[in-house]
Parts: C-alpha cells; sequence; structure tokens
C-alpha cells in the first residue's frame, strides 16, 4: 500500500480520537460505578471490623442521667452510680442517683449550700460515699467557681436514705485534693490547692468510725500537683506515680517519705491515667501531657522486685490526656475517652477504647463510643461487667452517659453465681456456690473506685484463691490476708469460666 497523504493522516488520526472518545464515554458511567463499588467497600471494611462486638466490644447510644457526671461512684448492693457535679440553680451540689438497669434517675441534690465539683472522692467500709474538698462556695453566685481556691468541708452520702450530710471541716483547705483508703479503713487526704498560689501540703485523715479529722505529723507533709495519683501497695507503702516525672513512697506506718525514682518517661505525666493491676504489686501509667503535647507511652512498675524501677511497656494506639482508665474482671485494663487536650473540638477527642493486656504488654483498638470524654469525664465498671462513661466539660452531650459491653460479653454464656456470703473477714474461708464450678477459672474482687478528674481513687481487684468443693456444687476461696492486699469495705465479687466470660457479681464486705 502507498503512503497516506497527510490530510489523509490527519483524518484517520482524527477518526481515531473520536472512535476513543465515544469508547471512554461508552464505559465511563461502568467505571465510575466500579470506583463507587470500591470506594464504599474500603469505606465500610473498617467499620465491619470495628462492628464485630466479638473483637472490639459494643457501645449504647447515649441516654441523659440528668447532671454532668464529673464525679461518680458505684453504689454497693445496687445497679445504681451517684454523680455529681457543681451548683446549677440549686442551693448545694448537684446529684444524681441513677439505675443503669432502669436508666432512671432520682434527684439527691445537697439541701445545703456547698460547692462539691472538683472534690476527692470514695466510698468507705460501711458503704457511704465521702468526698473532701472542691470549690470554695460563693454564696452570692452558688453557679461560679473560683478554680483555685479550696473548700473546707467535706460530705457524706447515705445510700440507706439517699440523703448528704456535712462532715468534718477540713484543717486545710483543699480544691483537686486525692483521697485515699488505708489498711485500717481511714481516708487519708493528699494535696489539694488552698488558693491560686499555695499547695495543701499536709496530710489529713478521716476516720469514718468516729467521724473526725486529723492532720497528720509534720514528716507526712509533702507539696504536690494537685490530684496526685496514690496507690496503696501490699507491702503496706502508698506509691505516689503522677504527675510529676519523679516518684515517691509514702509510709503510713511512720508518716515519711522516700523518693522511689524518675519514671521512664522522664517527664511530667499531667492529667495521665495510673492503675494498679490485678496482682497488685505492678501499678501501670500511662497517656497523661507535659510541654510538647499529649502522650500515647505507658509504662510499669513492679514491686514485687527487689529494686523497683519504672520501665516502658506497649504504647497506645492513640495519645491521650485525660482519659478514664478502668479494671476488667479478666485483669485487662480498658482506657475510655482522653485527647491530645482537655479542649472540646472535633480534632482533640479519642472516642475509639483501647485495651490492654498485661500478659503481652499490649494494647488493642476497640469500639468507638458517640460523645467526646474528655475534661471533667468518668467511667466505672459495673456489676454486670460492662462500663459506663458519662460526663464533658460542653456540649450536646454534657448530660449523657454510655455504656460499653467489652468482647468478654460476647464469648458465650455468663457463669452464674448462686449465692455467696454478704461479709467475709481476712484470710477466712468460704463457700460461693454456682452451677458452673467445673469451669470456672478465676475469681476476683474489685473495689470501686471513686472517679473524677482522670483518676479512679481507691481502684483495685483482688484474685482470688480457690479450690471446687468436694460436691462440685461451688467454690471454697480464701478471702484477702489484710488490709494493705483489700482495704476493708464493698467488693463486687466476679468468678470467670474456661472463656473468660465474668458473671453478674455479688456484693462482698470485705474485713
Amino acid at each position: 500500500m502507498g503512503r497516506k497523504s497527510g490530510n489523509q493522516h490527519r483524518a484517520a488520526m482524527t477518526a481515531g480520537v473520536i472512535l476513543a472518545r465515544q469508547q471512554w464515554r461508552r464505559w465511563l458511567p461502568v467505571l465510575a460505578a466500579l470506583v463507587l463499588v470500591l470506594a464504599v467497600q474500603a469505606t465500610l471494611a473498617p467499620s465491619r471490623a470495628s462492628a464485630d462486638p466479638t473483637q472490639t466490644g459494643q457501645w449504647t447510644a447515649p441516654f441523659n442521667i440528668g447532671v454532668v457526671g464529673i464525679h461518680a461512684q458505684v453504689m454497693p448492693n445496687s445497679d445504681n452510680v451517684l454523680f455529681w457535679q457543681y451548683p446549677k440553680n440549686t442551693t448545694g451540689t448537684k446529684a444524681v442517683l441513677f439505675n443503669t438497669d432502669t436508666l432512671t434517675g432520682i434527684d439527691v441534690t445537697q439541701s445545703y449550700q456547698r460547692d462539691g465539683f472538683c472534690a476527692g472522692n470514695d466510698l468507705l467500709p460501711n458503704g457511704e460515699v465521702f468526698d473532701a474538698g472542691g470549690h470554695l462556695y460563693n454564696s452570692a453566685n452558688p453557679g461560679s467557681h473560683e478554680d483555685g481556691n479550696g473548700a473546707p468541708q467535706t460530705d457524706l452520702f447515705d445510700p440507706s436514705t439517699n440523703t448528704w450530710t456535712p462532715g468534718p471541716l477540713l484543717a486545710t483547705p483543699r480544691w483537686y485534693p486525692t483521697n485515699i483508703e488505708t489498711a485500717d479503713g481511714k481516708i487519708d487526704i493528699f494535696s489539694g490547692q488552698v488558693n491560686p498560689t499555695t499547695k495543701a501540703a499536709p496530710v489529713e485523715q478521716y476516720d469514718p468510725a468516729t467521724n473526725t479529722m486529723t492532720t497528720l505529723p509534720a514528716t507526712a507533709s509533702k507539696s504536690m500537683p494537685v490530684y496526685p495519683r496514690m496507690t496503696l501497695l501490699p507491702n503496706g507503702l502508698m506509691l505516689n506515680s503522677e504527675p510529676n516525672a519523679y516518684t515517691n513512697l509514702f509510709n503510713p506506718a511512720t508518716n515519711t517519705w522516700k523518693g522511689l525514682g524518675n519514671t521512664a518517661f522522664r517527664a511530667a505525666r499531667t492529667e495521665g491515667s495510673a492503675v494498679q493491676l490485678a496482682n497488685l504489686n505492678q501499678v501501670l501509667i500511662a497517656g497523661g501531657k507535659n510541654g510538647s503535647g499529649a502522650t500515647a507511652t505507658a509504662e510499669i512498675i513492679d514491686f514485687s522486685q527487689a529494686k523497683p524501677a519504672w520501665h516502658l511497656t506497649g504504647s497506645m494506639n492513640f495519645a491521650r490526656a485525660y482519659a478514664n482508665t478502668v479494671l476488667l474482671p479478666d485483669g485487662t485494663v480498658l482506657e475510655v475517652g482522653g485527647g491530645t487536650s482537655g479542649s472540646y473540638t472535633t480534632t482533640a477527642a479519642v472516642k475509639t477504647a483501647e485495651l490492654y493486656n498485661p500478659a503481652t504488654g499490649t494494647w488493642s483498638v476497640m469500639a468507638a463510643q458517640t460523645a467526646p470524654r474528655i475534661y471533667h469525664s468518668t467511667a466505672v465498671l459495673l456489676p454486670d461487667g460492662r462500663v459506663l462513661s458519662a460526663g464533658m466539660d460542653s456540649g450536646t452531650y454534657q448530660n449523657t452517659a454510655e455504656i460499653y459491653s467489652p468482647p468478654y460479653l460476647f464469648a458465650g454464656p455468663r457463669p452464674t453465681i448462686t449465692s455467696a456470703p454478704s461479709t467475709v473477714g481476712y484470710g477466712q474461708q468460704f463457700t460461693v456456690t454456682t452451677p458452673d464450678a467445673a469451669n470456672i477459672t478465676s475469681a476476683v474482687l474489685v473495689k470501686p473506685p471513686g472517679v473524677t478528674h482522670a483518676m479512679q481513687q481507691d481502684q483495685r481487684e483482688v484474685p482470688l484463691q480457690f479450690t471446687q468443693t468436694a460436691d462440685g456444687t461451688g467454690l471454697t476461696m480464701t478471702a484477702p490476708a489484710d488490709g494493705n492486699h483489700a482495704p476493708p469495705g464493698w467488693y463486687m465479687l466476679f468468678i470467670l469460666n474456661s472463656s473468660g466470660v465474668p458473671s453478674v457479681a455479688s456484693w462482698v464486705q470485705v474485713g
């Protein structure tokens, strides 16, 4: 064939381009549909993974609790959680006793002038709630909060009458103090702010048996950051693990302090979380913020070692401060909420929970809750093994809570406790009847903490030794040895089967 002329060649080229464009237009809808399908699959893939409750657990939708859950305390022998905030169109601290079974609450606001917002709070051995300090009450404007100005008041909440009464006055006013129960059932109160320029260095002790307050000897005094993280160890010492990088031990027997050394992070973990692991000798601290922002790092100290020292463990998947750390009955640790800062912005909040496994030193991503829970949030373990998350500083979900069901609640049938004693003494053997005795692999006592400001005061989990009864109808258990292992008071008793599924707890008063 002869060569085409220039015009013929250009005509052929034009025709080819036109044909290609026509073919492209014909296939364009098909390609567009294919791209859309791939995009949808890519979007849904992680959603399907996170929606598998056997792997990541499951959150309820937010529900109204009638109060900002800034302080939270699980109440013994019930499905109730006591929540309180600051006065809001009320004379005293606004409070609600909320039932997590019926999702209804009753107003238990204090009837007297008081602002218990930013107090220290925990549960007394008799089941009453004790809080200490808070904001200095402004009678001219009860809704205002004079940050940094501590209150000298304390309060008692009696669950038998659902009423508050004033407790004895503190010798030193305190804003942001920490409560911790001693081995003999008293409450030591550390730190707090007297006023914007003065820390509360003296340590005070509340004795519920006599309803009196005592200031400990001057050797116990120590100026610390507000809301110091304090933990009672089985050796009788109290660990101060955060917020400072340098950690300390307090000896209640001698009312003296001893330096322990720096954390492995070697920087402050302000608004970080601290939790005593289920073996009682190890304490985990995680997250927090310093001059460089929030961190995802975590570390552990082990007091069963001859020379305890902090060492890094696996880092969280998300950097977060202001998070709440909840001990679960299977010994794992749930990190709830928090954010890269305390600000309620869409970029700051971390809504995805994480689960720490002490056996592997690793964190796993769990399901995400709906509401941002950062500053002024709380989270507590419920007697049915679920976790309630509440509180936030501002926004649509301010008066709401959500409940999380961990993966173990999707791992098969629960074991059941048919009967258990309501009280046990230290070192005492006692029997728990259960039709599942042959399949029970662990049993634990969990002390419900007083929760506020990313701090779980008195949270602890105590493993129990047990054997199956001769007739196979129950378990013979041995109570904790002493108050250093389990300070006196009410505990949730869980039994867990070979699949790691916990029972609904029975309430037991120990000591």
